[in-house]
C-alpha cells in the first residue's frame, strides 16, 4: 500500500523517527493507527455507555409513569400552542 502523507505529516513522522523514538516510518505510522484505534473504541465505548445510562432513565421514566403518549391528540395540540405564539408575536 502507497499512501502519499502531507507534508507536515511526513516531516513529524521523520522527526519521531530521528529522534530514536521509532524504528523507521513503519513503526511509528503503526503506532499512530494503533492509537487511533484505541481512541475510537474507547469514543464508541463511551458513546455506548452513555446511550445505556438514557436507555435505563427512560425505562425508569415509563415504569414511574412519567411519559406522554404521542398521539394526534397531542400534536394538534402543540401545533395550537405554536399557532397562538405566533399570533402574539404578529400582534
Amino acid at each position: 500500500m502507497n499512501i502519499p502523507l502531507k507534508k507536515q505529516q511526513a516531516q513529524w513522522i521523520a522527526e519521531q523517527v530521528s529522534s530514536g523514538r521509532y524504528r523507521d516510518e513503519l513503526e511509528a505510522i503503526e503506532d499512530a493507527i494503533t492509537a487511533k484505534m484505541r481512541e475510537d473504541e474507547a469514543d464508541w465505548a463511551a458513546a455506548r455507555e452513555e446511550l445505556r445510562e438514557k436507555l435505563r432513565r427512560s425505562e425508569e421514566d415509563i415504569r414511574d409513569g412519567r411519559v406522554v403518549v404521542a398521539n394526534d391528540a397531542f400534536w394538534n395540540e402543540i401545533d395550537e400552542r405554536i399557532d397562538r405564539i405566533e399570533a402574539t408575536r404578529k400582534a
